[in-house]
């Protein structure tokens, strides 16, 4: 091999890497500039210009990336959604019962929802955006699959009153979500992140053993489907 054929051969790789790592860093100035409009300004009141000019890109790079406005907040959203989950899920204590832990991931789920930004893409523009369209494929994802797996536990060990899992998944996931809503319609947020944060805190309590639930008649079978159970701690649309 020729020392020009090396040279030619040796600058192609890193001419390579150079554009991927561009394109990358590109991508993320668009995603971090939108995801402070769209949390400060609202999906509504921002525009693909104002993005561009915060992220120091031309309109042509946005595009480039994103088909459009609404896919690049899907993208915020999605980002944003795994942010508080991660919060969630750090809230946990597993040297705790499992009813403390559900109270601590749902406390750290309604702390998230006063995150202006939080609060404001997921809960006051994703619902319009996004939808609230049940998740069919829920039970596949990680994060319901992870809930639904530590209250199966709890409820084999006897440290949870015995219901069904799949049930009792998506509830706290319906619960979250109303919660979360609540708290981003609210006059005073940190006053009603408050009283929910009481009222939830002895609801999940009630779930410990001794609290035996009164019989029902309504068929159990398989997984129900709760609206908002994409929101429940640790899972994501």
């Amino acid at each position: 091999m020729t020392r020009r054929a090396a040279k030619s051969d040796g600058g192609a790789e890193p001419s390579a890497m150079l554009r991927t790592q561009h394109a990358e860093a590109t991508r993320r100035a668009v995603l971090d500039a939108a995801k402070s409009l769209f949390g400060r300004q609202g999906y509504a009141q921002t525009s693909v210009d104002e993005i561009a000019d915060a992220a120091r890109v031309t309109k042509g790079a946005v595009y480039h990336h994103f088909a459009g406005k609404e896919a690049l907040f899907r993208a915020v959203y999605a980002e944003v959604e795994t942010e508080a989950q991660a919060r969630v899920l750090r809230a946990a204590n597993l040297g705790t019962a499992p009813v403390d832990q559900m109270v601590a991931m749902m406390n750290a789920y309604l702390d998230a929802a006063l995150d202006v930004e939080i609060r404001r893409i997921t809960l006051i523009d994703g619902p319009t955006i996004v939808g609230q369209e049940i998740d069919n494929n829920a039970e596949q994802q990680p994060g319901y699959a992870a809930v639904r797996a530590f209250l199966a536990t709890a409820i084999a060990s006897g440290e949870i009153m015995d219901l069904d899992p799949g049930a009792l998944t998506g509830l706290l996931g319906g619960i979250a979500w109303v919660a979360g809503v609540l708290i981003a319609r609210a006059g005073d947020p940190d006053e009603t992140r408050a009283a929910l944060g009481r009222a939830l805190d002895a609801m999940l309590h009630g779930l410990a053993p001794g609290n035996s639930p009164a019989p029902s008649s309504s068929p159990t079978t398989g997984t129900n489907h709760i609206p908002g159970n994409n929101h429940i701690p640790g899972n994501k649309k």
